[in-house]
C-alpha cells in the first residue's frame, strides 16, 4: 500500500527554494460558539473554520490544507494547544506554508471519520488531536495525532520543503493513494453465507473479549462499549450459557457502577478508565454515555430485578438534568480538566479537605465506605468510590444499612455543596445527534416509573428538536442564536428519529412518530447509495464512496438504528421500496460482517429478526 504510506516520503528532509507570500488571512475561531473552536482562537495560529471558503483560500494560495480536529474535553487537543499551537516558531510556519483549518470533531463527524480512517490506515493508530496536510483539493497526503513540538517542527519543515520542490507530483501521489483505497473498499462478490442464527455467532465473539476478572470487554483501558453490551442483554434469553453471560453483566455493571468510571458524588460516568480494573478514570463526562448507561441500566434492571441498577439509571439521570441541562437541550460535554489546567481535579478529594467539611464521626465513616488508605496517585487528592458493600459496611459498623444510607446521602450533599465552588469548563453545544439519544433515554426512565421526575423535560426536548432543529426541510447538527453551526448528518437524522419514536410511543403524541418516520425515509434518499451509506451527502472534499455499514462506537450504529426503524415503524413496514433496500443491505451485512459481527453489535437483533 504503498501510495498510502505517504509519510515515508518525508523522512528525508529535501531542501527547498520556494518563497511564500505573507499570509493574507488571520484567526478567524474568536468567540466561536463551538467552545473548542473558540478556546484556539488567541492562538497566534492563523486558524480557518470548515467550509467553502477555506478550501477555495488552499487552492488559491496553492498551499496544502492543514487539519486540525479535537474536541473539547480532549485531554491531549489540550496539551497540543499548549505545546505547539501556541509557538510562534510552528504559527510562523503554519501561517506562510499552509491554509490551517481548526476542525471541531462534534460538529464534523463525517469530516473526521474520513480522516481517521485514513491515519488509521496509514499509521496503524489513529485518534486525537488528529492532524492531517491534504492537497488543496482536499486529497490526504500524510497524518498523524499528538506529536511533541520538536518532532512538529520537523514534520512542518519537511512537508513545506517536499510541496515547495514539487506539489505537482505529490498532487499525483494523493489523488492515485485515494483511488487505491476506494478500490479497498469496493465488494466484490458476496460471499455465500447460510442464514443461521447471528446471536450465538456474536455472544461467541464477545466471550474472547470478555474480561472474566473485572469485566468489560479487553485488558487495557476499558471503555463501558454499551452497544455491545445491550446486545448482550438482548440476546441473554435464546442462547445457550445463559447463566455465564448473565454473571459477565452483572460483574461488568456492577464495577462500573461502584468503582472508578461512576462519579460516586454527583453522578453520571466518566467516558473509560485508564486500567482494566475499573479503578482509574479519564475525567471527561460525554452526553452520549450517560445517555447510553441510562438505558443500559434499566433494562439491565428489569432483566436482573435490580433496584441498584435502577437507582444508578435515574441518578444518572438527575445529574444529566441538574448539570448538562440547558433549558431546551443538554450539552455535550465536561472537561477532563478545570480550568486551572489540573486533570480531574474537580472529583477529587485531599484528607485536608475533607476534614474541613465533615465531622469527626462523618470523615471515619467515609474513609471506611469511599476511600481507600493507600497513598493518593494524584497530588490534587483520592477519588470516592466504594470500598465496601452497603452490607459490609454495615456488619463493620454495626448499624443497619437505611441509616448507613441516610448518613452517607448527607455526606453526599456536603461534598457536592462544596464542589459546587469548583469550577469545570463544558462544551456548551447542544448536538443532535446525542441529544436524540437523551430523549430516547428519558423515554425508557418514563417507561420505568420516572414520568413525574422526566416527562416534562422530554416533551421539553423532544419540541426542541422538532421545531428549531428541524425546519420542516432539513435536519441541522447545532445552533447558537439560531444559526447554523452544522448541517445533520447520517448520525443525526438517526438518532433524533429515535428518539422521537421513543418518545411518540411513551407519550402518546403522534407528530413525533409521524417526524420520526420522515427522517427514516429521509435518512434512506440522502445517505443510501448503490447499496452504500455515507456519512455526509455534502462533502467538500473528495471522498470515500461511502460504507456498507457504520460499526457500533461508544454511539450505536446510525445504520442500524435506520435498518431498526424501518423493520418496526408501521408507515415504514408497508413500504415495499423500502422493505427490498432493507433485506439487501441485511443481506449484505450478514455475509460480509458476520465475522465482525462484535463491532456491529446492533444489528444482531435484526438479523435475526429478519
Amino acid at each position: 500500500m504503498n501510495k498510502l504510506s505517504l509519510w515515508l516520503l518525508f523522512v528525508i528532509v529535501v531542501t527547498s527554494h520556494a518563497v511564500a507570500e505573507p499570509a493574507p488571512f488571520k484567526n478567524r475561531l474568536a468567540d466561536h460558539p463551538s467552545p473548542y473552536l473558540a478556546m484556539h482562537g488567541k492562538d497566534p495560529v492563523h486558524w480557518q473554520v470548515w467550509g467553502k471558503e477555506a478550501v477555495q483560500l488552499a487552492k488559491k494560495l496553492n498551499r496544502p490544507l492543514f487539519i486540525s480536529s479535537g474536541y473539547f474535553s480532549c485531554h491531549w487537543c489540550h496539551v497540543m494547544q499548549r505545546e505547539s499551537y501556541r509557538d510562534p516558531m510552528v504559527a510562523k510556519i503554519l501561517n506562510t506554508y499552509f491554509v490551517p483549518v481548526k476542525v471541531d470533531r462534534e460538529l464534523n463527524p463525517a469530516l473526521d471519520s474520513h480522516l481517521i480512517e485514513f491515519v488509521q490506515l496509514t499509521r496503524g493508530r489513529a485518534g486525537w488531536p488528529l492532524n492531517v496536510f491534504l492537497t488543496p483539493e482536499g486529497y490526504p497526503i500524510l497524518g498523524m495525532t499528538y506529536l511533541q513540538k520538536d518532532r512538529f517542527l520537523s514534520v512542518l519543515n519537511q512537508m513545506k520543503d517536499r510541496w515547495g520542490k514539487d506539489p505537482e507530483e505529490l498532487r499525483q501521489i494523493a489523488k492515485e493513494a485515494l483511488t487505491e483505497w476506494q478500490a479497498m473498499r469496493q465488494p466484490g462478490e458476496i460471499p455465500a453465507v447460510p442464514k443461521t442464527p447471528m446471536a450465538p455467532r456474536f455472544v461467541a465473539q464477545a466471550s474472547r473479549m470478555m474480561d472474566e476478572l473485572s469485566g468489560g470487554f479487553g485488558e487495557q483501558n476499558k471503555f463501558p462499549m454499551t452497544p455491545q453490551l445491550k446486545a448482550l442483554s438482548g440476546v441473554r434469553g435464546r442462547i445457550e450459557g445463559q447463566a455465564q453471560v448473565d454473571e459477565f453483566l452483572r460483574l461488568t455493571l456492577d464495577n462500573m457502577a461502584n468503582l472508578g468510571m461512576h462519579d460516586l458524588v454527583g453522578g453520571g460516568f466518566f467516558r473509560y478508565t485508564v486500567d482494566p480494573g475499573w479503578h482509574t478514570p479519564h475525567y471527561e463526562k460525554m452526553l452520549y454515555d450517560n445517555t447510553r448507561l441510562v438505558s443500559l441500566y434499566l433494562q439491565a434492571a428489569a432483566d436482573f430485578n435490580n433496584k441498584h441498577y435502577r437507582d444508578t439509571a435515574f441518578e444518572t439521570l438527575d445529574f444529566m438534568l441538574r448539570e448538562m441541562w440547558r433549558e431546551h437541550y443538554f450539552i455535550s460535554s465536561f472537561s477532563a480538566v478545570d480550568e486551572r489546567g489540573r486533570e480531574g481535579a474537580y472529583y477529587l478529594w485531599t484528607g485536608q479537605a475533607l476534614e474541613k467539611l465533615l465531622t469527626d464521626d462523618e470523615l471515619e465513616l467515609v474513609n471506611q465506605a469511599w476511600f481507600d488508605k493507600g497513598v493518593s496517585k494524584s497530588e490534587w487528592g483520592k477519588l470516592p468510590r466504594w470500598q465496601l458493600t452497603l452490607a459490609e459496611l454495615s456488619k463493620r459498623t454495626r448499624q443497619p444499612v437505611p441509616v448507613l444510607e441516610k448518613r452517607l446521602d448527607v455526606i453526599r450533599e456536603k461534598l457536592l455543596k462544596a464542589r459546587a465552588g469548583r469550577s469545570l469548563p463544558a462544551d456548551t453545544k447542544g448536538l443532535a445527534a446525542w441529544n436524540g439519544l437523551a430523549l430516547s433515554a428519558l423515554a425508557d426512565a418514563v417507561e420505568a416509573g420516572g414520568a413525574k421526575r422526566y416527562r416534562h423535560v422530554g416533551d421539553q426536548l423532544a419540541n426542541y428538536l422538532a421545531t428549531k432543529l428541524w425546519d420542516g426541510k432539513r435536519l441541522v447538527r447545532a445552533l447558537d442564536a439560531g444559526r447554523v453551526l452544522a448541517d445533520g448528518t447520517l448520525q443525526d437524522y438517526a438518532m433524533v428519529a429515535k428518539g422521537l419514536q421513543d418518545w411518540g410511543r411513551v407519550s402518546g403524541n403522534a407528530r413525533y412518530s409521524q417526524l420520526a418516520s420522515h427522517l427514516v425515509q429521509i435518512a434512506w434518499k440522502r445517505f443510501y447509495r448503490k447499496g452504500r451509506w455515507l456519512e455526509t451527502d455534502v462533502p467538500l472534499i473528495p471522498m470515500l464512496d461511502g460504507k456498507l455499514a457504520l460499526d457500533d462506537n461508544p454511539l450505536p450504529s446510525a445504520t442500524a438504528l435506520i435498518t431498526g426503524m424501518t423493520l418496526t415503524m408501521d408507515g415504514l413496514q408497508k413500504d415495499k421500496k423500502l422493505g427490498e433496500a432493507v433485506k439487501a443491505h441485511l443481506e449484505q451485512v450478514r455475509a460480509r460482517l458476520s465475522g465482525s459481527i462484535f463491532w456491529y453489535a446492533s444489528y444482531v437483533e435484526w438479523l435475526d429478526r429478519d
